[in-house]
């Protein structure tokens, strides 16, 4: 069995998650993030369990120094560092390109020079764009609409080709599906619908609503990732991870909010028609995208368990609701 983990992006929405489950169930873990991601969610970390097996180095995937003192001694790297956010993404196209090609080079590459025995690449649903058909299964063609999505089928077919040349390095691909939950900025339209919301605001919807996606909550999401560092079969696999039983359109989801954080305060979803002030122009736009994880079920035992109602409930509870990322 696998002992001892590296998470880069580990003060992220799924790095933590993980970190905690991981931590749980008897694993040393060791945690690589920007400084700027640790300071926010210090706390966080303070209070995680079992703290004597858990080891933070801060850093950034672009410095192959850090990553080295971070990856020595590693059996896995779970790769979840990466830009994130239309917005973000589309802006700095070349800051996307940089990080998430050549970072995720780098992150490769010292693992190999490491010996290490499993490497687990987090890639997205964005890498199917617009599908032939829905649900979607992994055997379906990848064509990304967004830089974002390029970067992350750029990243896949990285780690395929170092698989050709360094045949110990057993990987694993995993592509989310809209993963949200309790931690995630309001970049996401989940997160932003429930703070909209709470503060007494309709949510808005950018276009006519009529967009199909499925949401995974992150507790199912890192439950998923565990599976895949405790069984052999995924080696050289793609699974997709997300929800198949929670499908919405955007118009359902954001209705959904409502009632269950403020179904008294007289709010009402706001359909804006188009995309003027969206983070995404409609040529990008995605209609209907949603999951079919009918492999992972297969073949790992994945059974996501928890849904929107419960998921919205948790982000609702929390204490507060970052509007963006740490500034860098």
């Amino acid at each position: 069995m696998y002992k001892t983990v590296l998470i880069t992006g580990a003060a992220g929405l799924i790095g933590k998650a993980l970190t905690k489950m991981l931590l749980e169930s008897g694993y040393s873990v060791k945690c690589f993030d920007l400084n700027e991601q640790f300071d926010r969610n210090s706390e966080y970390f303070k209070d995680l369990p079992n703290r004597d097996r858990m080891s933070i180095f801060c850093g950034s995937i672009l410095d192959v120094n850090s990553l080295r003192k971070a990856i020595d001694g590693c059996d896995v790297v779970v790769h979840l560092a990466a830009m994130l956010g239309v917005m973000k993404t589309e802006k700095d196209k070349l800051g996307c390109i940089n990080v998430n090609i050549a970072g995720t080079d780098n992150v490769i590459n010292t693992s190999v020079m490491h010996n290490v025995k499993k490497f687990i690449f987090a890639s997205s649903s964005e890498v199917y764009g617009e599908p032939d058909s829905n649900p979607i299964s992994e055997e379906q063609t990848t064509k990304g609409k967004t830089v974002y999505a390029v970067t992350k089928m750029a990243g896949e077919e990285l780690l395929k080709g170092y698989n050709q040349y360094y045949k110990g390095l057993n990987f694993t691909i995993i592509r989310f599906f809209n993963t949200y939950g309790e931690g995630q900025v309001a970049q996401f339209v989940l997160t932003k619908w429930v703070r909209n919301v709470l503060n007494g605001n309709n949510p808005i919807v950018y276009g006519d609503g009529s967009q199909v996606r499925s949401y995974g909550h992150v507790e199912d999401a890192v439950t998923g990732v565990k599976l895949i560092i405790e069984n052999s079969i995924s080696n050289g696999k793609v699974y997709n991870l997300g929800n198949s039983s929670q499908v919405r359109t955007l118009v359902e989801l954001a209705q959904e909010v409502i009632d269950v954080v403020s179904p008294d305060k007289g709010l009402n979803v706001e359909i804006l028609g188009g995309f003027d002030g969206s983070d995404r122009d409609e040529s990008r736009e995605i209609n209907v995208r949603y999951c079919d994880t009918s492999l992972a079920a297969k073949e790992l035992g994945y059974n996501p368990k928890i849904t929107t109602k419960e998921g919205i409930l948790r982000i609702a509870k929390q204490s507060n609701i970052y509007n963006d990322w740490p500034s860098i």
